[in-house]
């Protein structure tokens, strides 16, 4: 599948926030500092995902809204 649009959405602190459009989603999740918002970058070549050094500086919902189809979720 090719990435040929990438954007984003919205933080949300919480998952009953989260959009319910019926789009399917695909999150990232696991240990803090592994690469999961570098990862997001990587696949959607774009610095969409905000990238630290620092552990535990994603600590809300991210969505990204991927071929206007489907959202990538970035998970603290």
């Amino acid at each position: 599948m090719e990435v040929k649009s990438a954007e984003f959405v919205a933080s949300f602190p919480k998952q009953s926030l989260c959009p319910k459009d019926g789009r399917p989603e695909f999150a990232f999740i696991g240990r803090s500092n592994v690469g999961k918002s570098s990862l997001i970058n990587m696949l959607t070549k774009k610095g969409l995902a905000k990238v630290s050094g620092t552990p535990g500086k994603t600590q809300l919902l991210n969505y990204f809204l991927i071929n206007h189809t489907w959202y990538l979720v970035d998970l603290p």
